[in-house]
């Protein structure tokens, strides 16, 4: 027995070496991640406070660390990421996105992405006065993205589409070279006043509201399931606390979609979105807000 006892104590400290080790807590990360315009009063200000909503909620203390990205398009973005130029990127759903990267499977704006409220020039207020269905609505042309998600998903339910960067959708909206610009419900008024006081002849559409299943992930890379874990439990904790919602529900962008979303005189047409598998669709009816 006294033989085997340096064995068995040296064989009981590993165990215990083990042990110890898996209730370590998670190791900080650093997270790259592109800056696309001002982190805290830029177009995409909610995202980065998601973000940073998310890591504060994962339970560890995480850093993050910007590259200027201004101008640079999504896809290009998330083929720089693939290379590990960074590490979790937001953009609007693609089933490209979803298969070739890790989607953290959380809508961010709660499906009001998916709700589209128009901009148009001046003159043409009051041209969707009296449009009642899709068919009337398609004999306009709509300005999107080139490499927007919605672009595919207007061209698929039949839409004139005129396509091109974000950067010179509104100067070609105020040249005529289509009638609507196709803007998100939280978006749209924000940018339109920035449009006016660039001198841009430019208002907010007050007739009509698009709704199809849309919205911004988080992407990682696909073999980065630790940055994954991390997004999808801080995500997770931040909703079940409440901080999520009182997130969501105070963004001045959000509230002003809502109230738009829920205006009665509103025209409300529902397109499909045949560029969405079905696991996305099925996300927890909780994370939704609408679509």
């Amino acid at each position: 027995m006294l033989k085997n006892y340096p064995f068995r104590m040296w064989f009981l400290s590993g165990v215990l070496v083990l042990l110890a080790a898996s209730f370590q807590p998670a190791h900080a990360e650093t997270f790259r991640v592109p800056l696309i315009g001002d982190a805290e009063s830029g177009p995409f200000a909610y995202q980065y406070k998601l973000l940073r909503l998310a890591l504060d909620h994962s339970g560890e203390t995480h850093q993050i660390e910007f590259i200027d990205h201004v101008g640079t398009p999504a896809s290009r973005i998330m083929e720089l990421m693939d290379a590990g130029d960074s590490d979790v990127m937001f953009t609007g759903y693609s089933l490209a996105w979803e298969q070739k990267f890790a989607q953290v499977d959380f809508p961010l704006t709660r499906g009001i992405l998916g709700h589209r409220i128009f901009a148009t020039r001046g003159e043409l207020s009051g041209a969707l006065d009296h449009v009642r269905n899709v068919e009337e609505l398609k004999h306009h042309c709509i300005g999107s993205g080139t490499d927007w998600p919605d672009t595919k998903i207007l061209e698929a339910n039949g839409f004139c589409v005129e396509k091109a960067a974000y950067q010179n959708l509104w100067q070609m909206l105020s040249h005529s070279r289509f009638d609507f610009f196709n803007r998100g419900a939280h978006e749209v008024y924000s940018e339109v006043k920035q449009a006016q006081e660039a001198g841009e002849n430019v208002i907010v559409e007050e007739h009509i509201l698009l709704v199809y299943p849309m919205d911004f992930f988080f992407y990682v890379r696909a073999d980065d399931a630790v940055r994954h874990e991390i997004l999808t439990t801080g995500l997770k904790n931040a909703y079940e606390s409440g901080a999520f919602m009182r997130n969501f529900y105070s963004d001045i962008g959000i509230a002003k979609a809502l109230r738009a979303a829920n205006d009665d005189q509103r025209v409300v047409f529902r397109l499909e979105n045949p560029f969405m598998s079905e696991s996305t669709l099925h996300i927890a009816p909780d994370y939704w807000e609408m679509y």
